[in-house]
């Protein structure tokens, strides 16, 4: 997992612990380390676009022998529903967000959930979303509405990231801004789920030990809107 994305872990599975879902369906899994860890307790299938990202998360699923991931991006018309929808990082690179997610709550069950994180603050829109692809950040009267108007009752909207998160946002747009990143918005989108990924497990259980203390600290602000992000669950109430 990036630093980040060990940071919002344990939020996301203190919400899945509480709702117990048997099967997810993630939409972007890139890289598959979430991927990974949905699989190894539900039942798992994830989409990804993104070739090199796809043939990464592929390949991890089939070392641990469950899940699977398909190389497209979420069909509009679904196959099957699943207990839970996730999308980490996603909704952002997304135009029509509104839309979107009227389109996602097709593929959960009735009663079912969306686990979902996304930037937070508008004002904090810098040089690193647009390198990666980001049309929007959002606080969460935005976000609610976008989960509302798609028939979700909101249940769950937690910060993360405070304090550490700052210096490691800050520490990316400084990055990213030296490097000019260009091109269209879809290939800036691809190549975000690969952006600053462990190489190894090694240097994944690395990140996740050293980022342990940071977990711990932002605890008492998952509450509040200090932070870089938000995980928001929303109950579909149909």
């Amino acid at each position: 997992m990036s630093f980040s994305a060990s940071l919002r872990y344990p939020i996301v599975k203190r919400q899945l612990d509480a709702l117990r879902p048997e099967s997810v369906v993630e939409v972007g899994c890139g890289m598959g380390a979430m991927a990974c860890r949905l699989a190894s307790t539900y039942e798992y299938r994830g989409y990804e676009p993104d070739r090199r990202s796809f043939e990464t998360a592929e390949r991890r699923l089939h070392e641990i022998g469950r899940g699977e991931v398909l190389n497209e991006p979420l069909p509009d018309t679904p196959d099957r529903q699943f207990d839970i929808l996730c999308a980490f990082e996603v909704l952002e690179h997304i135009e029509d967000d509104s839309m979107t997610m009227k389109k996602w709550v097709r593929w959960i069950t009735p009663g079912g959930s969306v686990i979902l994180s996304v930037p937070a603050h508008p004002r904090r829109f810098a040089a690193g979303d647009v390198a990666v692809g980001h049309f929007r950040r959002y606080d969460k009267e935005r976000l609610t509405e976008v989960m509302n108007g798609a028939g979700l009752a909101v249940t769950g909207l937690s910060a993360w990231g405070m304090p550490i998160g700052y210096l490691i946002e800050g520490t990316r747009n400084m990055i990213l801004a030296a490097g000019k990143e260009t091109g269209p918005i879809e290939e800036r989108t691809a190549k975000s789920g690969r952006l600053y990924q462990p190489i190894g497990r090694v240097t994944g259980r690395f990140r996740e030990l050293a980022m342990r203390p940071f977990t711990i600290a932002q605890r008492p602000f998952v509450n509040t809107d200090l932070g870089i992000g938000y995980v928001a669950v929303g109950r579909l109430d149909r």
